[in-house]
This record gives C-alpha cells, structure tokens and sequence, in this order.
C-alpha cells in the first residue's frame, strides 16, 4: 500500500470518527472503502456507456428504407421551420 494524505472537512472528520468507533473499523480502512466504491462506480459508468454503444451498433443495417424515412423527417422538420418562424421575417 502507498500513503496518501487528504484534507477533510471537519463534519467529514466527526462524521468518518463517529462511523469508526460504531463499527469498530479503523478510518484508513473507511476511507479505502469510500475510494474503492467512487471507483467501481466510475469505471461502471464507462462500461455501461461501452455496452450501450455495442449493443446499438449495427442495429439499422437490414432497413432498406432509411432514404424515404429521412426524406419524411427533413420534410416535417421543414414544415415545423416555416410554421414557427413565419411571421418572423415580416417583423424585422
């Protein structure tokens, strides 16, 4: 093990005391407790995030109608353009 020293604020202090003398655990072993579980938590993020992303991948490869379905959102986002921004050009 390496040392490591932090600075903790002072209900961080009382808080980690109050936990260690409940529990009969020493503050080192508390405190590589929290580091370990900040961790496993990030590095889950991470592969959750890589595990989305494989289980997405190639998800459209059989659609032969991507052409059409575009076409249908472009034409949508066109018409939903020129409804809200229409009477804008003649006010200014």
């Amino acid at each position: 093990m390496k040392k490591a020293q932090v600075f903790l604020r002072d209900d961080q202090r009382r808080g980690l005391r109050a936990i260690a003398a409940r529990t009969g655990r020493r503050q080192s072993e508390l405190i590589r407790s929290g580091v370990d579980m900040v961790i496993e938590k990030e590095g889950r993020k991470k592969e959750d995030w890589k595990a989305a992303l494989q289980g997405v991948c190639g998800i459209w490869k059989d659609r032969d109608d991507l052409e059409e379905w575009f076409r249908g959102i472009r034409t949508d986002l066109d018409s939903r353009h020129k409804n809200l921004f229409a009477g804008k050009a003649k006010d200014q």
